[in-house]
């Protein structure tokens, strides 16, 4: 009898742990899927925003995370720029952006000139114009704004962006690409 008792005893016991581990098991699923469900819910701009500033986190004086977009005809886009204040002091800078020569590419490989930029097809690009002044080792994140115009040709468009403070330089001229399809 004593056997009998310690035996269900037992028995007992494996059912018990053995429910214990199939509650983990359903709990570990439900946190893995809704950890899923997290991931999805994540725009493509937001990811872009998480991958840029994991590519910006070295010692570049001037970073453009994302140097290629595209953007569909009468649509807007927004890419940026970081830079980082590596000076001894707080400083003004500037940020010239221009079409580079040629602008661009068509479908057909037909090359852009940045006047025709300036004439009909007019893409329009919104940034801060306004000196941007950034603390010693301080660094600073500028949206650029880029407006395609329902007629602009179908191609890729080819912008410089040069930094600078003061008559001087800071980096070298950075460029980003405008993909209208």
């Amino acid at each position: 009898m004593k056997k009998g008792i310690e035996l269900s005893l037992n028995f007992l016991v494996i059912i018990i742990i053995a429910l214990v581990i199939f509650g983990f098991g359903i709990r570990f699923i439900y946190k893995l899927t809704s950890e899923a469900d997290k991931l999805g819910s994540v725009t493509t701009e937001e990811l872009d925003e998480k991958i840029g500033n994991l590519f910006c986190q070295n010692a570049e004086k001037v970073c453009m995370p994302i140097s290629k977009k595209t953007i569909q005809k009468g649509k807007f886009g927004v890419m940026g720029i970081k830079i980082t204040n590596i000076l001894d002091k707080k400083q003004d800078f500037s940020i010239q952006i221009n079409p580079s020569s040629p602008a661009g590419y068509t479908k057909n490989n037909d090359a852009i000139q940045p006047s025709e930029i300036n004439k009909e097809n007019k893409i329009k690009l919104k940034y801060r114009q306004s000196p941007i002044s950034i603390e010693k080792n301080g660094e600073e994140i500028i949206g650029i704004g880029i407006e395609i115009p329902k007629n602009a040709k179908s191609g890729t468009y080819i912008f410089n962006v040069d930094v600078g403070y003061g008559t001087e330089s800071y980096g070298e001229t950075n460029k980003f690409y405008v993909e209208v399809p």
